[in-house]
């Protein structure tokens, strides 16, 4: 497992809080990618997406809000993501509120970015008009150390092109020009209640720090992209993006504001996902919280692994031995006894290595396809091995309808179809019956999969 090659030239966006960072980086993505809002720290982790610019692509890196004046912890732990931005980036481009003068803040980081051996873009942002784009012309900008600011308008986009324009001009100079990106092979959502250990899974995933770890719940509240490459032990090779989201909460607790807004984008983040990691805290078990983001999970029909972290706790809570917590497992979400069940640290990494080849073996399983042969076969043997299924006429006495033959009619999920006679007779504990045979005969470990019943009329006899 190693991080994906970089493919493109990375920017990164730095500034203290509430200058715009979040709207300009959603605004060169062109997507609603980043939580935007007039609330101070909004922002909270680094967020990565691409911008596509005549026939090029850059890697933006958002940032949360600087203060280097600040000696709170949490200031501490934001700092050291911008620092690993700054560090990825070929440029930095440092923004500014062109409504407001430089701050003290403002004059700290541009103080340490004077010393950086990256070339720094100074962005006077929230120049909607013609007389806040004067204002960006003013000697008071100087004193930043970092020349005259481009005067640009995240909200409107004015000046956004001329800014990307400069940008390929540096980038070209410098010799550096994007590759294409390739797409993922697996796409990976990682879900959980608040603190359960979720951005600590990607920062071990991903070998480095991706997102803040806390033991304060919501410190994520943007969903997180993450490229990794991962060799499997045969040699072949895959692309996995890995997605955070937000700690999905009872509805109750919910207060609104910036944490609904994460939520939402986190349920919506799951439209993506071909897999979908439902991580359960081994100290605490499996409530009703649980159960409603595996119920989540079962309508967005994705394939799914249980992840029990801090099992390295199991002694110590007396959680006993990995098959006990297995069954545990079953029978608080019964829905998804198809599920594989990993147990990790997180924290310590013990573990963790084998989840991304669980992805990969359940993303395969939700796209296979079975030959009609083998669905013939499985017909018969249905017929021989259970008697479930009635070949002539129809008995009275007996729920089982007369089956013609079963079809695959599509993938991601897995989905049958049964022709019979007579649909309504085809009742829906006959339709989890094959489901169940399906599963024993060809596996289908991690994903769902769907049996339906198509009615076949008998034709009229002739008199």
């Amino acid at each position: 497992m190693k991080n994906q090659p970089k493919l493109t030239p990375t920017i990164a966006l730095v500034g203290r809080t509430n200058v715009g960072k979040s709207t300009l980086f959603n605004r060169l993505i062109e997507k609603r990618k980043a939580i935007t809002s007039s609330v101070e720290g909004t922002t909270q982790d680094i967020n990565f997406g691409h911008c596509h610019w005549r026939d090029q692509v850059i890697t933006i890196i958002d940032t949360a809000g600087l203060d280097l004046t600040s000696k709170k912890a949490t200031d501490d732990n934001i700092k050291r993501q911008a620092d690993l931005a700054m560090h990825k980036a070929d440029i930095i481009i440092m923004l500014v509120d062109v409504h407001e003068w430089p701050l003290p803040q403002d004059l700290a980081l541009a103080k340490r970015l004077q010393k950086s051996d990256k070339k720094v873009l100074l962005v006077a942002n929230k120049a909607d008009n013609p007389k806040m784009r004067q204002r960006a012309a003013r000697k008071e900008w100087l004193q930043l150390g970092l020349g005259e600011p481009s005067p640009v308008s995240s909200i409107n986009g004015s000046g956004v092109g001329d800014l990307l324009d400069d940008l390929l001009q540096y980038l070209k100079k410098a010799g550096l020009t994007s590759r294409p990106i390739p797409e993922p092979d697996v796409r990976v959502a990682i879900i959980g209640r608040p603190n359960v250990g979720k951005s600590s899974l990607l920062n071990a995933l991903a070998g480095e720090e991706r997102v803040i770890v806390s033991e304060v719940p919501h410190t994520t509240r943007e969903p997180q992209d993450t490229m990794l490459s991962y060799t499997e032990p045969d040699g072949t090779e895959h692309n996995i993006l890995l997605i955070d989201t937000v700690g999905i909460r009872k509805k109750a607790k919910v207060k609104g504001g910036l944490e609904h807004i994460g939520i939402s984008l986190s349920v919506n983040e799951m439209e993506r996902a071909d897999v979908a990691f439902l991580m359960v805290d081994a100290s605490i078990g499996i409530d009703a919280q649980e159960r409603k983001l595996a119920g989540l999970i079962e309508r967005k029909n994705v394939g799914v692994l249980i992840v029990v972290n801090k099992w390295d706790l199991a002694d110590e809570h007396n959680l006993g031995s990995g098959d006990d917590f297995r069954k545990y497992v079953t029978a608080e979400l019964p829905f998804l006894k198809f599920a594989p069940v990993a147990f990790i640290s997180a924290k310590t990494g013990n573990r963790v290595n084998k989840l991304l080849q669980f992805a990969i073996n359940i993303a395969q399983q939700r796209k296979r396809e079975l030959t009609q042969d083998q669905l013939d076969n499985f017909v018969e043997m249905l017929k021989k091995k259970h008697h479930a299924i009635i070949g002539g006429g129809r008995n009275k006495e007996s729920n089982r309808p007369k089956v013609h033959g079963i079809r695959q009619v599509g993938t991601k999920p897995p989905t049958f179809m049964l022709i019979a006679n007579k649909r309504e007779n085809v009742h829906p504990n006959f339709l989890k019956f094959v489901e169940n045979r399906l599963r024993e005969e060809f596996d289908f470990e991690g994903t769902p999969i769907t049996v339906v019943s198509r009615e076949i009329r008998a034709k009229s006899r002739k008199k």
